[in-house]
């Protein structure tokens, strides 16, 4: 190899090296920020860690990506929602109508307008009041903003479980958890049973809704990935999440993630079906019509040109579309065409009178052929075979017969005289 040429290639590596090394200098993939509460985020607040303990412990685990409405139907189902944002009253209502059916809901987070119960602290008219009373001091707190949103950033990581009251869940002992939210169920009389609370109320609690249940828990990070592990958070969630479930599936709906739903779940059933029974129909139309083309093998008789074959082609066609008369017919009327042509026997001519002209020039056999052939005698065999193979042997003779009038060599079994 040349110098020059081996510069050539060592600068062609060179410069690709330094292509890849922008590339990934420049290309380099970032981590994407999840949204919060996603059965599918590693981030730390994200739900992976519970949905892959569960796709160990239970054969059917999923995501629900539909609207509220369209939940599947039959009964020993389990939803989980964490945080669902924007769920319409439509939905709150076709959700109470599907846990009545023998489902069952597990709700996480401060969810304000669910019909289940009525919630208290932030976002309830008592903090309402709380704040409208407070707004005289707003002033004075404006100097200390920035502090205080520096320790409410570092709040999360800094937070530490706190005392909890679960013996209705886990039985007696001591128990921690995450209660940095503000917000309380109100349990009234007949609106279940108190779960998991602590001094300032409850935080999860349960109720039966027709043949199912539904249970609701203010604290999501007990689930999430970053906390999942803190307290009695695994305790907490083993024993809300413990049934003979089904199916368990993750709502993702409300969290930004969605997939439309197939023809099959839009169009109406009965439409489904008539289409299902017009396909049916039209596959058995074609299979119908295509049954005239018989099998894929194609007989060598039907494809030849020349010889006895082509008369057994003939008259499986003939005999196929009832048509094998028709050609006796056409076949005595040239006989009668060659006999005018070659000796001047008139068409009315009988087949006699044309078996007498051939006595004198052919054999008495051909003779009688020649009458036979002329005879308006129609199939007498019976079955498709047998009038086939009448057919076949009548069209050889005809085929025969035509030849002597035309003066070729003698095919006949007799002599000519």
């Amino acid at each position: 190899m040349r110098k020059g040429t081996k510069r050539s290639f060592g600068l062609l590596a060179l410069l690709a090296a330094l292509f890849l090394l922008l590339g990934l200098l420049l290309g380099r993939p970032q981590l994407r920020d999840e949204s919060p509460n996603l059965s599918f985020s590693s981030d730390t607040d994200g739900l992976q860690a519970w949905r892959e303990l569960l796709d160990e412990r239970h054969p059917l685990v999923g995501e629900w990506r539909l609207r509220w409405d369209e939940l599947p139907q039959g009964s020993g189902r389990l939803l989980i929602a964490a945080e669902p944002a924007g769920v319409s009253g439509v939905e709150w209502k076709a959700l109470e109508e599907w846990l009545k059916r023998g489902n069952s809901a597990l709700l996480l987070g401060d969810l304000p307008d669910q019909p289940f119960w009525e919630l208290t602290g932030s976002g309830s008219a008592a903090a309402e009041d709380g704040d409208a009373a407070g707004e005289g001091d707003a002033a004075e707190e404006t100097s200390d903003e920035g502090s205080a949103s520096d320790n409410k950033a570092g709040s999360d990581h800094e937070a530490l479980p706190s005392a909890v009251e679960a013996e209705a869940l886990l039985g007696p002992g001591a128990y921690e958890a995450l209660t940095d939210t503000s917000v309380r169920i109100a349990v009234l009389d007949g609106e279940g049973s108190a779960l998991v609370a602590d001094e300032r109320g409850t935080l999860a609690a349960r109720k039966s809704v027709g043949a199912g249940s539904v249970t609701l828990a203010v604290e999501p990070r007990w689930m999430q990935n970053g906390t999942a592990l803190k307290g009695s958070h695994a305790e907490l969630m083993g024993a809300l999440l413990e049934g003979s479930w089904t199916e368990m599936l993750f709502d993702e709906q409300h969290h930004g993630y969605t997939s439309a739903p197939g023809a099959f779940a839009v169009l109406p059933r009965p439409l489904l079906l008539a289409s299902a029974l017009l396909l049916l129909a039209l596959l058995l139309a074609l299979w119908s019509a295509g049954k005239r083309f018989g099998p894929t093998r194609v007989p060598r008789e039907w494809t030849t040109r020349r010889g006895d074959e082509t008369v057994r082609a003939l008259a499986a066609w003939y005999e196929r579309f009832g048509l094998m008369d028709e050609a006796l017919d056409r076949q005595r009327g040239r006989l009668r065409q060659q006999l005018a042509q070659r000796w001047g026997l008139p068409a009315s001519a009988s087949p006699e009178q044309a078996a007498a002209a051939a006595r004198s020039r052919w054999s008495e056999e051909d003779a009688l052929r020649l009458q036979r052939a002329l005879e308006e005698r129609p199939l007498q065999a019976d079955g498709r075979k047998a009038a086939r193979r009448e057919f076949t042997a009548r069209s050889k003779e005809a085929s025969e017969l035509a030849a002597l009038l035309r003066g070729g060599a003698d095919p006949g079994r007799g002599q000519r005289r």
